[in-house]
């Protein structure tokens, strides 16, 4: 069953990859884990000094990690959803093959299909998952899209409901109201398990221009559980999520070492509890 979904996200640069690594590893010690980056500049492979490669890859007995390729999800999405539209409209096939090979390129695009393939995990038997993000202005306008189309496959449920009258009286069949109830579900239970078990980690290091992008996280963010992590903190305080600096953090041995104590108490782990403070 899964527990918790961690994000990691924050300025370029912060550290916020190696972090989600070793949170990953360290979870993975008792629980089955599944480390997966969408930042379009992957850098897992090279923290973790592994060939990822394409897919999933198992590190350890516990740990899953993959790197995905969002033009390659944009491409699979694309093709499922307009196989359906082919069908009713086979006029429109050339145009429509046109159009997804402009579509892959688009923002929104990239980042409906990461969406949709997040809640296939969910799906999955992991306990948690761990997601390195794009950098702050990426990750923001993530969570925007998600609600972007959660409103505009409301507005095409009712516009296909419509049409399906029309098409009943004509006694055709049309599967789009089923195809737009299929993605606008998926949506929903994407939206549903964020906000029901979402943690995220907004990291940033001592510095003015990172802080400022940790405090802009957590204001665009503010339905979520937003935590602010400083990495490479010169001194612990009281009240603070912060993890010490360590030199040359890489490679599974080196990121079990990483001190990541304070983010793993946010779960609980310790005494096995489901809940947060």
């Amino acid at each position: 069953m899964l527990l918790r979904v961690a994000l990691f996200g924050g300025k370029g640069g912060v550290g916020k990859s190696t972090l989600a690594c070793a949170t990953a590893l360290r979870l993975s010690e008792d629980h089955k884990v599944l480390l997966v980056s969408i930042d379009p500049a992957h850098s897992l492979s090279g923290i973790l000094q592994r060939d990822i490669g394409h897919g999933l890859c198992k590190i350890t007995e516990n740990l899953y990690v993959e790197e995905l390729s969002a033009e390659d999800l944009v491409e699979e999405y694309t093709k499922k959803a307009l196989s359906v539209i082919k069908e009713m409209i086979p006029t429109l096939s050339s145009a429509l093959e046109e159009y997804a090979k402009q579509l892959k390129h688009s923002p929104t695009a990239l980042e409906t299909a990461l969406l949709d393939r997040l809640v296939d995990y969910f799906d999955g038997n992991f306990e948690f998952i761990v997601i390195d993000s794009a950098p702050t202005g990426q990750m923001v306008r993530l969570f925007y899209t998600m609600h972007s189309i959660e409103k505009w496959f409301s507005f095409l449920e009712k516009v296909a409901q419509e049409r399906q009258k029309l098409e009943n009286f004509m006694g055709r069949k049309d599967n789009l109201l089923e195809l737009i109830r299929d993605r606008k579900d998926r949506v929903e239970k994407l939206m549903k398990v964020l906000k029901e078990k979402a943690v995220i980690f907004a990291v940033m290091n001592e510095d003015k221009l990172s802080a400022q992008e940790a405090d802009s996280i957590q204001k665009h963010l503010q339905n979520f559980r937003v935590y602010k992590v400083i990495n490479k903190c010169s001194s612990l305080k009281e009240d603070t999520i912060g993890v010490p600096y360590v030199e040359n953090p890489y490679g599974i041995e080196n990121l079990k070492k990483l001190p990541v104590e304070d983010i793993l108490r946010l779960f609980r782990v310790f005494n096995n509890s489901q809940s947060l403070d």
